[in-house]
């Protein structure tokens, strides 16, 4: 840690959103896709409803953006440089 900060994030150079800075960024993004291709698995083989598959992959949605936009080291906001 430097400076008493851990972020995992960056605000993009171009467009809105944050891009990853470290491990422990890139490992949140793997992990969200990896929960994903496991929900999608599930839903391919019948063994989870439809309805609940997509509620489970927006609230991991939901929880990688809200864990992303606190570990990102800045404001989310569109740029143009």
């Amino acid at each position: 840690m430097t400076g008493g900060t851990d972020k995992w994030f960056r605000p993009k150079r171009f467009g809105y959103g944050a891009t990853p800075t470290n491990w422990k960024g890139w490992a949140l993004i793997g992990l969200h896709l990896l929960a994903v291709l496991i929900v999608a698995a599930l839903l391919v083989a019948k063994i989870l409803p439809t309805w609940l598959g997509v509620i489970v992959i927006a609230a991991l949605s939901v929880v990688l953006v809200a864990v992303t936009k606190a570990k990102t080291d800045g404001e989310w906001h569109w740029n143009w440089h």
